[in-house]
């Protein structure tokens, strides 16, 4: 059963943009519980009505958000995973969510209806522990144990239920995670061998071609994540920092600093001006990403936090981890 155990009147009407000016008035609207242990991965859909989460408990639970004014609502539990469920993303039309796990398995579910799970790719060997489509619809990149990344080809996914092919890219360690662009031209991929890969996609096969890599963290890196206009990128360490890359330049632009543990999760919001960042130490900040400057601390959990996201209007923050529920912060008008 789903319980809402904080809660304000507001809907999205009532609510300001996330920005630099009013992120120091975000206030906790609603606190999702219904997962049975840790919230791996958050992804709210493109068209901002849906929030999914991924969970220890081996299950993707799917929540209303069109109205915040009103309970948010558990719309679905996809049960199928027998293992961790580690990222959740969906398709830019937001009828599909892939899903992957610790059982090895992608699973992509059609969500537009009664959800269901639509097909399942098994062409990894180890655990899996990223998976996004690309804002194009034409690819799905998991990232895996197995230190590879499968690009597949899934423009005719709704027609034959299957990839038109694929590419096998590889770093020397585990893969973490795996971001596309917003123009679906680079596809950024974080490893434990401390590296951030980024491939050109407009190649005619991206696994033949040299990656431009970025250098920088010291120890492994558990996230990537792209700014909607393009520009940067952050890439989330185990050494305790974030680091922005100017994607004009190919060259680093700052160290954001301040976590006492490894960094778990980073979104930027949809002007690009802000990126929270989770952590293990239980905090999720919120910076300026021009300036480099922290704004805000939320949190004050025992419990690490996992991961962090914007909804595509700006309006919503959301945010869980350890402890298995998910927290949505707003601004009030």
């Amino acid at each position: 059963m789903v319980s809402i155990s904080q809660y304000t009147d507001m809907s999205h009407k009532n609510l300001a943009m996330v920005s630099v000016n009013t992120a120091p008035r975000l206030q906790e609207i609603a606190t999702l519980q219904g997962h049975r242990s840790w919230v791996r991965a958050l992804a709210f859909s493109p068209d901002g009505s849906l929030l999914a989460s991924a969970s220890n408990d081996y299950t993707v639970r799917l929540w209303d958000v069109r109205r915040p004014n009103q309970a948010v609502r558990e719309v679905s539990t996809l049960i199928g995973h027998n293992a961790c469920v580690w990222s959740v993303s969906f398709a830019p039309d937001s009828s599909f969510l892939v899903s992957v796990g610790s059982d090895f398995n992608a699973r992509v579910w059609e969500v537009a209806h009664e959800p269901y799970e639509f097909v399942r790719f098994s062409d990894h060997n180890e655990p899996i522990y990223g998976g996004v489509f690309s804002n194009d619809g034409r690819w799905l990149a998991t990232a895996s144990h197995d230190s590879t990344v499968r690009l597949r080809d899934v423009s005719n996914l709704k027609s034959t239920a299957r990839s038109h092919n694929s590419h096998l890219l590889t770093h020397i360690s585990h893969v973490y995670g795996a971001a596309f662009s917003p123009n679906s031209r680079w596809l950024a991929t974080a490893s434990r061998d401390s590296l951030v890969r980024v491939w050109d996609l407009n190649k005619t096969n991206p696994s033949a071609e040299r990656p431009s890599g970025f250098i920088g963290h010291r120890s492994w890196v558990n996230a990537v994540a792209f700014s909607a206009n393009g520009r940067w990128l952050a890439s989330a360490s185990h050494d305790q920092t974030v680091r922005l890359w100017d994607m004009g330049t190919f060259a680093e632009y700052g160290v954001l600093a301040g976590h006492k543990e490894a960094v778990i999760g980073v979104g930027f919001s949809p002007d690009s001006r802000l990126l929270a960042s989770a952590s293990k130490d239980g905090m999720v900040r919120l910076w300026e990403v021009k300036t480099q400057r922290e704004l805000l601390r939320l949190g004050n959990s025992n419990e690490p936090m996992n991961s962090v996201a914007f909804s595509p209007d700006g309006r919503l923050l959301a945010f869980a981890g350890g402890d298995g529920a998910v927290r949505i912060f707003a601004v009030p008008e």
